[in-house]
């Protein structure tokens, strides 16, 4: 049974008459008896009398019927609701935000969408670039911001920036007097590490094992301004993106760029290839990539670095 079979008997039952509702539905009058039959067949019980003069609805068919009509109305409705959702633009919207990744640009982009769309309801999670990719995998975040590249085949991928760490330490670290800091350099040191949920902290790690030392972490954390407190006591050091960097108190901390290879804070905005996305979602995504072309076009604009979608 489908709703082709419900409207039929609907009209039916409204013009007591299988020509009649042929006529109202523009098919012919032995596919409006075939559709009732198929109906009456698959419940085991009889819709219409049909010895009267005027086809008339059993017990059962007026039980039916009310249901069948409500049906049948939600169902018509759906292409005037979705033409209201289009005009109004309404919609949910979930995003999960890596802390400390110094994303400013997708928050002025994001402030500038919720301008426009006031009407959509934004939904903001913090949570590392690890936990993000698990939220689009298992739908519970529409879309995420990323701190590194994914292997996953999975998502598409909206390129931010790519932005270098710097090593962070107190005002009188003696790491201050190098022009560049080398990996090897950072054997003894303490490090204030990312949680473990960001994949930052795996690149760190990874980068401190190539020096040839496991790094001795003091502490993790998602908070930015925790991080640099420890760092300011001198508890241990800290990496961090160099935009955030020059937003630091050099009167308190010391910050120096690592020599080569750097290791990059690389945002992009991800979502599922394969996974139903909501109106406003499309929406989303269809504003920030015209946002960025538009800016990336202008000489006058700050250009994200690297800004490119993968499909």
């Amino acid at each position: 049974m489908d709703i082709r079979h419900l409207e039929y008997f609907v009209e039916v039952a409204r013009q007591k008459s299988f020509s009649s509702a042929a006529k109202a539905t523009h098919v012919t009058q032995s596919t409006i008896s075939k559709m009732i039959k198929d109906m009456e067949t698959e419940l085991g019980r009889s819709l219409f009398n049909r010895s009267s003069k005027y086809v008339q609805l059993t017990d059962t068919g007026e039980m039916l019927f009310p249901k069948a009509k409500q049906i049948v109305e939600m169902f018509l409705s759906i292409p005037t609701e979705l033409d209201i959702m289009a005009k109004t633009e309404k919609g949910k919207l979930s995003i999960g935000l890596p802390p400390i990744t110094a994303a400013t640009a997708f928050a002025q982009l994001l402030g500038e969408f919720i301008k426009a769309y006031p009407n959509i309801e934004i939904n903001l999670f913090e949570y590392g670039s690890k936990s993000v990719e698990l939220g689009i995998q298992d739908g519970s975040l529409d879309v995420g911001l990323i701190c590194c590249p994914t292997n996953s085949d999975q998502y598409n991928v909206m390129h931010f920036s790519k932005d270098p760490l710097w090593v962070v330490g107190h005002s009188e670290h003696p790491l201050r007097e190098y022009p560049k800091i080398e990996f090897e350099l950072l054997v003894e040191e303490s490090f204030v590490l990312y949680r473990r949920d960001f994949s930052l902290y795996d690149e760190i790690v990874k980068r401190c094992k190539m020096a040839g030392f496991q790094p001795k972490v003091a502490f993790e954390t998602s908070q930015l301004e925790l991080m640099t407190q420890i760092v300011a006591a001198k508890l241990g050091i800290a990496l961090l993106p160099s935009k955030l960097c020059t937003e630091l108190d050099p009167k308190t901390m010391a910050f120096m760029p690592l020599s080569d290879p750097h290791i990059f804070l690389e945002l992009s905005l991800i979502w599922h290839k394969r996974r139903y996305l909501s109106y406003a979602t499309h929406l989303l995504v269809k504003f920030i990539q015209e946002s960025l072309l538009e800016k990336i076009h202008n000489v006058n604009a700050i250009q994200p670095i690297g800004f490119k979608i993968d499909y």
